[in-house]
């Protein structure tokens, strides 16, 4: 059957540039500005995006394009790295299960900030405990004076973010082991999340296609929105120097250059199948070396534009406490949940800009989990064919499996079972994955073949640089990375929670069930052909 093509070519950039930005833009990026060193990091993430996203993305474009296929069938270029395609789809999968959940707490938020007083900007709430600390401690006035406007708070209680996050979304236990009851606000909003997804990919691409328009272009004008109004208020000049000035002296640490290494390839979803199964419905005469180009520079600039808007927020809010930027250095959810609620609040009008923020990150992160779902979905089609007729059948399926896993995100101790999978679902496959595709294209496909076939496709050739990019550049970026995150490997830990030794157990199974596939397919690949040499079994599968 011929495989579902993009209406338009500009469908599949616009699906692609909503994927790459995602949620962690708003989530990662600031922090890694932050404490990183400002400038220094964009330096270098910049040029790590020209040197090391490009030719990947341009790889992974190229191979999927000429497959037409998914993520597992596009390895019949060379059939015992099937294993790389099937651990992309377990990869997804994961991905998948606990990301959705970011949504959800999303659309929760997004709920709460239509009341008349924001539930997180104050301790007058029937969860608050007697400690709690208002959001709004100090008030700076027009000579810069400080006034007190609270009673007199215990140091050692909890903000109103903190405490609606903690206690009223997460009711969380005290670890693991104690899941506790499901949260049931939250289940409810778990429940709409997947009928919006189902409805989403049911109709396929040409339909999904249309609606990124909307999920894509919304976020960039909000974000245009918050830019202008926050340079407009005092205090913003501050915030934006803090972030594009360079510290120099960050441009030595090595951690500097690894992390600018791994966000730039993490934020294109490199490694995940996700660039292989959204090219594979594109038309055969595609330019993908110009689509990786316009790509990896769009999301990089989308980045960088999206760094403006939230220093420009977060100084005046740092104006108005009297306090540096650095204060509201955080990461993951509690720059998400905490901080970003906290800066809402102390904007004018702070209902609106919370609404206007909250349908930000969901229309973000609808756009990177919606292809990651149609990454499984096609995995699923090339592992089973027949249930290509029943499309409706195989997205139920997907979908059900999700939704079912995700119940134990949504229970009282969730948020330790989130940050449990997260901590081990990339850790290492992702950097493994990426750094053999280049290998089994660069080496045992070969580069000559690959001019071949992007010859055939869009008649010209590529650059001579990028095919050393390929065998040799991006590899040992890989490599490194992937070395460095071993090296840097810790336990997993949310706060001061220390998980215990079989939860970690249970992380690394997480971990090794998206590797086991690799070495599963590469023997069973030789003993099936009855293959004397690895040489023979590394051959174009013909058939």
């Amino acid at each position: 059957m011929t495989r579902e093509q993009w209406h338009n070519q500009l469908d599949y950039i616009i699906s692609l540039l909503g994927y790459s930005v995602g949620a962690g833009s708003l989530i990662k990026f600031p922090f890694y500005c932050m404490r990183n060193g400002g400038g220094a990091f964009l330096i270098v993430y910049i040029i790590f995006t020209l040197v090391g996203a490009i030719p990947i993305v341009f790889l992974e474009m190229t191979i999927g394009q000429y497959s037409q296929s998914g993520a597992i069938n596009v390895w019949n270029m060379c059939p015992l790295f099937k294993g790389i395609g099937v651990g992309c789809a377990i990869v997804g999968w994961f991905f998948c299960s606990y990301y959705n959940i970011g949504f959800v707490w999303f659309m929760y938020y997004f709920y709460n900030s239509f009341f008349d007083k924001l539930p997180w900007d104050n301790c007058d709430n029937a969860w608050n405990t007697p400690t709690c600390i208002s959001n709004r401690i100090y008030f700076k006035n027009a000579t810069g004076a400080h006034s007190n406007i609270t009673d007199q708070v215990n140091a050692s209680g909890l903000t109103a973010a903190e405490e609606f996050w903690k206690i009223n979304v997460l009711g969380a236990t005290d670890g693991l082991e104690n899941l506790g009851s499901i949260r049931w606000h939250l289940a409810g909003c778990l429940a709409v999340t997947y009928v919006i997804l189902f409805l989403w990919i049911f109709q396929g691409i040409k339909v999904s296609g249309k609606l990124v328009y909307v999920t894509v272009f919304i976020p960039f004008i909000l974000v245009t929105v918050f830019l202008i109004r926050g340079c407009l208020l005092p205090g913003s000049f501050e915030g934006m120097h803090y972030y594009i000035f360079p510290k120099f002296e960050k441009l030595t640490d090595p951690y500097m250059w690894v992390q600018s290494c791994s966000f730039s390839l993490y934020t294109m979803g490199i490694g995940m199948g996700c660039i292989i199964t959204m090219s594979g419905h594109n038309r055969m005469e595609n330019n993908c070396f110009r689509d990786a180009i316009l790509i990896c520079l769009m999301d990089c600039f989308a980045s960088i534009f999206i760094g403006f808007a939230f220093f420009a927020c977060v100084g005046h809010v740092a104006y108005l406490r009297g306090v540096n930027v650095e204060a509201f250095e955080s990461s993951g959810y509690n720059l998400a949940f905490i901080v970003y609620p906290d800066v809402l609040a102390s904007l004018p009008f702070p209902q609106l800009w919370s609404v206007l923020t909250f349908v930000t990150m969901m229309t973000l992160a609808i756009d990177s989990m919606v292809p990651s779902i149609e990454l499984i979905v096609a995995a699923v089609e090339d592992l089973l064919p027949h249930l290509t007729r029943r499309h409706w059948l195989r997205n139920a399926a997907v979908i059900l499996s999700l939704m079912l896993f995700s119940l134990i995100y949504v229970s009282q101790g969730g948020i330790y079972a989130v940050t449990l999978v997260d901590w081990y679902a990339y850790f290492p496959s992702v950097a493994v994955f990426a750094m053999l595709e280049c290998i089994v294209v660069g080496w045992c496909y070969g580069t000559t073949r690959l001019q071949e076939d992007i010859s055939s496709m869009w008649g010209q050739r590529i650059p001579r640089f990028l095919d050393i990019s390929i065998k040799f550049v991006c590899p040992l970026l890989l490599f490194v990375v992937f070395c460095y995150s071993l090296y840097s490997y810790r336990p997993p830990k949310y706060g001061d929670y220390i998980y215990p030794t079989w939860a970690t157990a249970v992380g690394w199974l997480i971990s090794l069930a998206s590797l086991l596939p690799l070495a599963v397919v590469f023997i069973w690949t030789i003993v099936s052909r009855h293959e004397t040499k690895i040489k023979q079994a590394l051959l174009l599968d013909h058939g």
